[in-house]
């Protein structure tokens, strides 16, 4: 257990006085860390095993001596205290043979015991400083008390080990992919496109050219969205994406869930378009959209139950990367756990609460680092996927484009030929734009983020500290990253 035995003898002046001091200790450390023989024993066990476990399992034994303790006698006459069989003496000589810390609480007007005037096997009690309780001032006795003893008291909490993993960073393979995957584009798609040998007719079957320029629109269309929403929106967004992370992963979901759909229906209409002049394509398309979507849908519904077992199991070990999503949650969900409690907290309560503002401050400060990161250490650590992917979107067009292209032959002329280079040049300057955009407003967003976390973390702290009373010192847990 590691916790308090409450040794007492009843009676009177001394039986009140304990059941508060059970009630309280408690109250602050669980009933699991405090033993109290009537209501820490089941019924039917042989209480005095229970007795001796509990005075071997505790980390303090608390001497309950109230006026009149030393002269206390048995029905026959004798001096409890001089009995072999007297339990209040046995428990006593168990805590000091085991070297256990021993408290006399010293009751009201009572004495420490002269060490004349108890028995050899316990004389060792009147060497050990003693505290002393009031009625007057019973509730600032008690919470001295409890500040003596919560360095000793062993926590009946662990925090609970964080099951989801850091994001894996891409290696050297990614970018090795990547340029292989563009240059078998460019070469593949060209040549299957000649498989059917040359044409002079540029008009001649111009599924490659539109799905080019489709693809390029589709460039166009993401740069003026990442403008309006990283520069002309930027302030409203950042305020409906904090409101948003704020709620529960469901209401997030359910609020943001039209951009995905409006996706799906995008890729969907282009299928339908495409399936008609190219079947074998169409069916890549699709395979494409599934392998997006069903990873996608899957997430969505991991998130929705990880978001409820937070709820219901805290604090949690945070990991480094943990998103700001995540993390505004996290900050939300320990502001209302705090605003529901009432003073004094629980020893529970406060070092709950103190793990978990540990872990956000240290996620905190590593967002704001993170915002002071140069372009190419926000694309190789931050954005490593979706730069690989523009890469292979620009691949893609400049592939298409050259399988429109490449089939004309000499009889396309220098201006259809330099098709390729246009588009590469127009894709580059979209895919360039879109990142810089993208990575100025992810530069400011964690920048306001972190000052925005650090003045939450620091209201919620100061909350901790007045439920506290009286204050104490923060949890130190000693843990591996």
């Amino acid at each position: 257990m590691g916790g308090v035995f409450i040794n007492y003898r009843r009676g009177p002046r001394a039986t009140d006085a304990v059941h508060r001091l059970h009630e309280r200790l408690s109250r602050h450390f669980g009933d699991a860390q405090v033993f109290l023989d009537t209501s820490s024993m089941p019924p039917g066990n042989r209480y005095p095993d229970d007795l001796r476990r509990g005075v071997h399992d505790c980390k303090v034994l608390i001497v309950t001596i109230p006026e009149g303790w030393l002269e206390a006698r048995d029905p026959s006459g004798e001096r409890s205290l001089d009995r072999e069989g007297d339990w209040v003496r046995h428990e006593i000589e168990l805590a000091l043979a085991a070297e256990k810390i021993v408290i006399p609480l010293l009751l009201d007007a009572a004495e420490p015991p002269p060490p004349e005037l108890l028995p050899l096997s316990i004389r060792e009690l009147s060497l050990r400083q003693a505290h002393r309780v009031t009625a007057d001032g019973w509730e600032t006795a008690v919470e001295d008390l409890i500040v003596k003893l919560e360095d000793v008291v062993a926590p009946e909490w662990t925090p609970i080990p964080s099951e989801e993993r850091p994001p894996r960073q891409p290696n050297r393979l990614l970018g090795w992919a990547t340029g292989l995957l563009s240059a078998a584009l460019c070469i593949l798609m060209p040549w299957a496109a000649t498989a059917g040998g040359l044409s002079a007719e540029p008009d001649r079957d111009p599924v490659a050219l539109r799905l080019a320029l489709a693809s390029l629109g589709l460039m166009g269309v993401v740069l003026v969205a990442v403008l309006l929403s990283c520069g002309l929106m930027r302030r409203p967004v950042q305020a409906w994406e904090r409101d948003l992370q704020d709620a529960t992963q469901e209401n997030y979901l359910r609020a943001t869930y039209p951009i995905p759909v409006f996706l799906l229906i995008f890729a969907t209409v282009l299928l339908i378009q495409v399936w008609g002049r190219s079947p074998g394509f169409a069916v890549v398309l699709m395979l494409g959209m599934c392998i997006a979507v069903g990873p996608m849908a899957a997430h969505f519904v991991r998130s929705l139950k990880k978001d409820r077992e937070r709820w219901m199991s805290w604090p949690e070990v945070m990991p480094a990367g943990t998103p700001v999503a995540v993390v505004r949650r996290e900050i939300a969900r320990l502001d209302v756990r705090t605003q529901e409690w009432s003073a004094p907290i629980r020893r529970e309560q406060r070092d709950r609460a103190w793990f978990a503002l540990g872990e956000l401050e240290e996620v905190v400060a590593t967002q704001g680092r993170a915002a002071e990161h140069g372009r190419l250490q926000w694309l190789r650590q931050a954005q490593p996927w979706v730069f690989s992917g523009y890469v292979l979107w620009l691949a893609l067009t400049v592939a298409l484009t050259l399988a429109w292209t490449v089939p004309l032959g000499s009889g396309g002329g220098a201006r259809l030929h330099a098709a390729p280079v246009a588009a590469g040049i127009v894709g580059f300057t979209l895919a360039w734009t879109t990142m810089e955009c993208a990575y100025r407003y992810q530069r400011w967003q964690r920048r306001m983020f972190h000052a925005e976390a650090v003045r939450r973390l620091a209201l919620v702290a100061a909350r901790v500290d007045t439920l506290t009373s009286p204050s104490r010192s923060r949890l130190v847990t000693a843990r591996k990253r």
